[in-house]
C-alpha cells in the first residue's frame, strides 16, 4: 500500500515538473519571438530562429505551438492585453464624464491616460516602431475596414498576428470610445467614432516617435495632445460645447 502511495506521489511530482518545464519553454519561445520581431520585424520571424533563441530544436516547436501563426496570435493577444488593460477603464470614465468636466479637470485626466500610453510604448520602443511600420505596410481589407452598427468591434476581425496588432488595437479603441459614449447616453455616428479614433491614434503614434527622436519632450507632446483631444472629443458633447460658449462670453 505504501509503495502504491509513494508511486502516485512521484508520478504527480513528475507531471508537475514536466508541466512546469513546458510552461517555461513556451514562455521562452514567446520571448524569443518578441525579441526577434523587435529586431527584424515580421520578415525575420521563422520557427528555426525562434526555437534557437529559446534554446530548443526546431521540431520541438510543435510541442508548444501548432504553427508560427498560432504563436504570433498568442503573443499579439498578450501585448494587446498588457497595453490596454491599465488604461481601458480610465479612458471609458473620462469619455463618460467629459460633458461635466472643466477644461482643467479634463486636462489632468487626459494627461494621466496619455502618460500611461507613452510609458507603455517606451517600455519597448523598438517593438513599437516595428508594429507601426508593419501596420503602414499592411493594406486594409475593404470588407472589414468598417463596422456596421450591429457588429461587435472586438470580434469582427480574426487574429492577424503581430502585423495586424495595431489594427486590432484600433478596433479595441473604437469599442472603448463606444462604451464611454454609451455610458454617458451620447448619440453618435459610427463614422464619427472612427474619425475620432483614427485622428487620435495617428497623433499619439507620431508624437511618441517624435519624442523618441528627441525632437521635443514627452511633456510637450502630451500637453499638445491634451489640447487637441479636448477639441476632438468636444463634438460628441453638445452640453460641453454650450458650456464653453457661455464661459467665453
Amino acid at each position: 500500500m505504501t509503495a502504491i502511495i509513494t508511486e502516485t506521489i512521484l508520478n504527480k511530482s513528475m507531471e508537475t515538473t514536466r508541466d512546469s518545464a513546458k510552461a517555461r519553454t513556451r514562455r521562452a519561445l514567446l520571448k524569443s519571438a518578441l525579441q526577434l520581431y523587435s529586431l527584424e520585424g515580421s520578415c525575420g520571424l521563422s520557427m528555426n530562429k525562434i526555437a534557437k533563441g529559446a534554446g530548443i530544436a526546431q521540431p520541438s516547436f510543435y510541442n508548444h505551438f501548432h504553427s508560427l501563426d498560432a504563436l504570433q496570435n498568442e503573443l499579439s493577444e498578450q501585448l494587446k492585453h498588457n497595453y490596454l488593460s491599465p488604461i481601458r477603464t480610465a479612458w471609458i470614465d473620462m469619455l463618460k464624464d467629459y460633458p461635466t468636466l472643466t477644461h482643467e479637470q479634463f486636462h489632468q485626466r487626459c494627461q494621466h491616460c496619455l502618460t500611461m500610453i507613452f510609458d507603455a510604448a517606451f517600455q519597448n520602443i523598438d517593438l513599437f516602431q516595428r508594429l507601426i511600420e508593419d501596420s503602414l505596410r499592411r493594406s486594409p481589407n475593404p470588407k472589414t475596414s468598417m463596422l456596421d452598427d450591429k457588429a461587435t468591434p472586438a470580434h469582427l476581425l480574426a487574429h492577424q498576428g503581430l502585423e495586424g496588432l495595431i489594427g486590432e488595437i484600433k478596433k479595441e479603441w473604437v469599442e472603448i470610445f463606444i462604451q464611454g459614449l454609451s455610458s454617458a447616453n451620447r448619440t453618435f455616428e459610427w463614422s464619427e467614432v472612427y474619425l475620432c479614433v483614427d485622428s487620435a491614434t495617428a497623433q499619439v503614434h507620431e508624437l511618441i516617435l517624435g519624442c523618441h527622436q528627441e525632437r521635443y519632450s514627452q511633456s510637450q507632446a502630451i500637453e499638445m495632445l491634451c489640447k487637441n483631444f479636448d477639441a476632438l472629443f468636444g463634438h460628441f458633447s453638445q452640453e460641453r460645447c454650450e458650456k464653453s460658449s457661455i464661459l467665453s462670453k
